[in-house]
């Protein structure tokens, strides 16, 4: 069974990008990739233009061209359009922080994940309140 989420970005005209990411959304892992690997809005922008995911990881990109769907390279994101042919699957802009909430029980989803003015905050719930995505609450040990 799939714990999904949701992944966003608030852009400078307050609109937010989000993608879905189907797999393994829970903050000890989605969570604790995000803090890690996603830590800056380069590298997000670059994760929202992947559109949606079957599932996040490390990295955006294989070192090879052997990476698919179906062999997946260990450690690299698998996105809907570019390794399973997909469409319509591009990231979607969210006018307001409502519609990007509403997006949650739109898509089933367990968790959702927003980076804001240099952090990463999250929910559990579609009825959750906003919190700060942290080490502690991913239980990553330092």
């Amino acid at each position: 069974m799939a714990t999904r989420s949701i992944i966003g970005i608030v852009n400078e005209d307050k609109s937010i990008t989000g993608i879905y990411c189907h797999y393994d959304g829970y903050l000890e892992n989605n969570g604790k990739l995000l803090l890690n690997h996603y830590n800056n809005v380069g590298i997000i922008n670059e994760l929202m233009e992947l559109g949606d995911l079957s599932y996040l990881d490390k990295n955006l990109y294989s070192d090879n061209n052997s990476h698919t769907f179906k062999n997946p390279q260990p450690g690299v994101c698998v996105a809907y359009g570019r390794d399973r042919g997909e469409t319509n699957v591009d990231g979607v802009i969210y006018e307001d922080l409502g519609g990007f909430e509403d997006a949650m029980e739109d898509y089933g989803c367990d968790y959702q994940y927003l980076f804001e003015d240099g952090k990463w905050m999250y929910r559990a719930g579609s009825q959750g309140k906003w919190m700060d995505l942290t080490p502690e609450v991913c239980k990553i040990k330092a």
